[in-house]
Parts: structure tokens; C-alpha cells; sequence
């Protein structure tokens, strides 16, 4: 039942099948990841969540070792990971925040929907931008005034569930200017 989520989610973006439908909801998995948990792309197939429960940070870490996030994601959201070896600053990785349900699909089955149905290529072009779309949030965000990016954030995401040190990281400013700036809005 949960599938169906996913499948319709996929549905808004394009128009689905029926036979597309089925083999989508059929090639569905569903799996529980604790709070902490590391996804990780495996090869060269990228690689795709939804969130129906949960909340995760995408992030890289430099060269010293000091930790960037440049993406989160909530409930209802797609999580693509892809080419985070090939771009030195995006995100390589997934970290789930809190105890999370998400579906995927295998690569066998990405492939497969992909090469066997019409509309894959189109919903994968979709999911892309969509996902580029979200990306490009952070860009705006960060160029805003810092105290009125955080208050944009905060009607975007779920501030009060994340940590003031990756809210910082995401914002690219400091935590203790984080910090400031939660208190001076209180």
C-alpha cells in the first residue's frame, strides 16, 4: 500500500501506464533505516529513495575532513544520489536523521523500467529536474540576507527537527551566527 505513494508521487510528475504502474509498484522495495544510517551509491547506477517517513541530509566531506550539507530531504520527497565522486562538492552520501521507512528500487530495476517502458525516460527526466530544481534551493537561500534565508528555510523544512550545525552548513554560515540569528528570531 505504502508503494502507492511512490507510484502516484511518480504520477504527478508524468502521465504512467497502467503496465508502467504495475511494473513500477511490483519492482518496489520497502526497507527501515535507523537514525544515523549511511545510503551510499553502489556503482554507476544512480540511485533513488523516497522518503515516507523520516527526514536525511545530503553531504560531502572536504579534504580536512569537515563536513558540508548541501541538501535535505522530508517526508513525500525523492532522494536521488548520483555522481558524487565526479563532482567534488556535491553530496556523496545520505544521512538518515531520525528512524526512517523508505522505498527503492533496485538497479536491475531501474534498468529494466527504463529500457522497457516508453515513459521512463520522460519520468526520469522529470525526477532529474525536479531534483536539480531542489538543489538549486540552497543557491538561493545562501544569496538571500542570512536572516531572512533562515526564515525562508524554516518554511521550507523542519527546522526544529535538524541540528544547528548542519542548518549552518547548509546556510554556509558559521554555527555560532546560527546560533545568533535563532535567538535574535525567538
Amino acid at each position: 500500500m505504502k508503494n502507492l505513494q511512490l507510484t502516484d508521487h511518480f504520477a504527478s510528475l508524468y502521465p504512467l501506464g497502467d503496465p508502467f504502474r504495475k511494473a513500477l509498484s511490483g519492482a518496489l522495495t520497502q526497507k527501515q533505516y535507523k537514525k544515523g544510517d549511511i545510503l551510499r551509491q553502489n556503482g554507476q547506477t544512480p540511485m533513488i529513495w523516497y522518503i515516507q517517513k523520516g527526514l536525511a541530509k545530503g553531504y560531502y566531506q572536504d579534504q580536512e575532513g569537515k563536513e558540508h550539507v548541501t541538501r535535505f530531504w522530508k517526508e513525500n520527497q525523492v532522494m536521488l544520489l548520483a555522481g558524487g565522486q565526479k563532482i567534488p562538492a556535491a553530496a556523496d552520501r545520505i544521512m538518515l536523521l531520525e528512524d526512517s521507512q523508505l522505498t527503492t528500487l533496485s538497479d536491475s530495476s531501474i534498468l529494466f523500467l527504463y529500457h522497457s517502458f516508453a515513459e521512463a525516460p520522460k519520468l526520469s527526466s522529470k525526477i532529474i529536474l525536479n531534483d536539480r530544481n531542489q538543489g538549486e534551493l540552497r543557491s538561493f537561500l545562501c544569496s538571500m540576507p542570512t536572516p531572512q534565508g533562515y526564515a525562508a528555510f524554516q518554511q521550507i523544512f523542519p527546522s526544529a527537527r535538524l541540528l544547528l550545525k548542519d542548518i549552518a552548513s547548509y546556510l554556509e554560515i558559521s554555527a555560532g551566527r546560527m546560533s545568533t540569528i535563532r535567538k535574535n528570531i525567538e
